[in-house]
């Protein structure tokens, strides 16, 4: 359903298409906080989420005039910042294989072994880049199915896998160390 938040955002996205740089830099005061939140969540980085932040932004300056549909901004922008993460998250990666830090960091598995009481925070933090991704969009931005698989381009089915098989690998984590 939707709300006059989500109309007005339409009407700024119209208007930011038509060149409006006043309504541009409204879209900009209202979703770089999100967007912040948002890839802060994704990467657990300050660095790399203020850096994807800008570069979302750039890409949204670059790809405005693209969106045929105002209401899918919202989807749009978290999917171009999702990307963006992605992106900062495999670069942070290959330098540490560079410096051979990686190479260094103990084994999940037997860390998870070794631990009596493993709380949700240190298990969400064990699943990969794009599960990550994937629970942040499901569960802290409260996207739909629907809506993930659109912009992850997979179909509704997948997500639904997906999301099944991490809220299992989590369970197996959460209930093997009681």
């Amino acid at each position: 359903m939707r709300d006059a938040r989500d109309i007005a955002n339409e009407l700024l996205v119209i208007k930011a298409q038509a060149g409006d740089k006043k309504a541009f830099d409204a879209l900009v005061r209202h979703w770089s906080p999100i967007l912040m939140r948002y890839c802060s969540r994704l990467t657990q980085d300050a660095d790399i989420a203020q850096d994807a932040v800008q570069n979302s932004w750039l890409k949204v300056i670059k790809a405005l005039k693209s969106i045929d549909d105002p209401a899918c901004f919202p989807a749009w922008i978290l999917r171009i910042a999702s990307r963006v993460c992605t992106d900062g998250l495999r670069r942070k990666i290959s330098r540490r294989k560079g410096s051979d830090a990686l190479a260094q960091m103990p084994n999940q598995t037997t860390d998870l072994a070794h631990h009596e009481v493993l709380d949700l925070r240190t298990a969400l933090s064990q699943l990969g880049a794009q599960d990550q991704v994937l629970v942040g969009m499901f569960y802290a931005q409260g996207l739909g199915v629907d809506q993930i698989a659109s912009m992850l381009g997979v179909p509704a089915g997948t997500v639904k896998s997906r999301l099944h098989t991490v809220r299992k690998n989590l369970h197996s984590q959460l209930e093997g160390d009681e």
